[in-house]
């Protein structure tokens, strides 16, 4: 074909084949300078039937994006995406691990508002009894309401309040968990008197 004058050679495939089909001359082929390319069965049809309806030349373009471009794309995206992706999802799951962790670590609200409270007087403080918030460092208020904790430590309401649903579920001067559930009441009227929500000393 070269000696023809042919400037390139388009072989075609006019049999269905199962596999690849390895273009090869028997002898030497190192004075063969035009370019060759192998059509499957579908593109040598196609242009049979255009250089029949087309009178006039036609031109077979390699687009070298497909054999080059693409493949270093994917490459590409596999080493830059791929460790985005997974850098996402180790974080995602981080994330997840330690807001499960802090739950655990922090009292529920509803569990938090049904603590006693009581009102601080300050001619029926008891003896050793404290008078300041250990949390603010504050003095009570004669009047103020402040919430008793299961273990009997009493803090300013605010302090206590958000020590036990941010920080710990722990008395902040005992280190008692004020989730443990204790034993429930025996009658009915200890229990009501347990769910009080205020306890004003006499």
């Amino acid at each position: 074909m070269q000696e023809s004058g042919a400037i390139a050679v388009a072989v075609g495939d006019p049999e269905h084949q199962s596999g690849w089909i390895t273009m090869y001359a028997p002898g030497d082929t190192s004075d063969i300078t035009i370019p060759s390319v192998f059509l499957a069965k579908n593109e040598y049809r196609a242009l049979l039937y255009l250089s029949k309806i087309v009178d006039a030349p036609m031109m077979i373009l390699l687009q070298l994006d497909d054999f080059i471009t693409w493949p270093l794309l994917d490459v590409l995206m596999i080493i830059f995406v791929s460790p985005s992706v997974m850098m996402i999802f180790i974080y995602i799951s981080w994330q997840l691990r330690q807001r499960h962790r802090k739950q655990r670590e922090v009292a529920p609200v509803d569990v938090v508002s049904r603590l006693l409270m009581k009102q601080f007087f300050t001619e029926k403080v008891k003896e050793n009894e404290a008078e300041e918030c250990a949390i603010c460092l504050e003095d009570y208020i004669n009047g103020e309401e402040l919430r008793v904790l299961p273990c009997k430590h009493d803090f300013h309401t605010f302090c206590v309040d958000a020590w036990l649903t941010t920080q710990k579920k722990f008395c902040p001067i005992c280190k008692r968990d004020i989730t443990f559930i204790t034993e429930k009441p025996s009658h009915p009227q200890q229990q009501n008197e347990q769910q009080a929500p205020l306890l004003i000393e006499p």
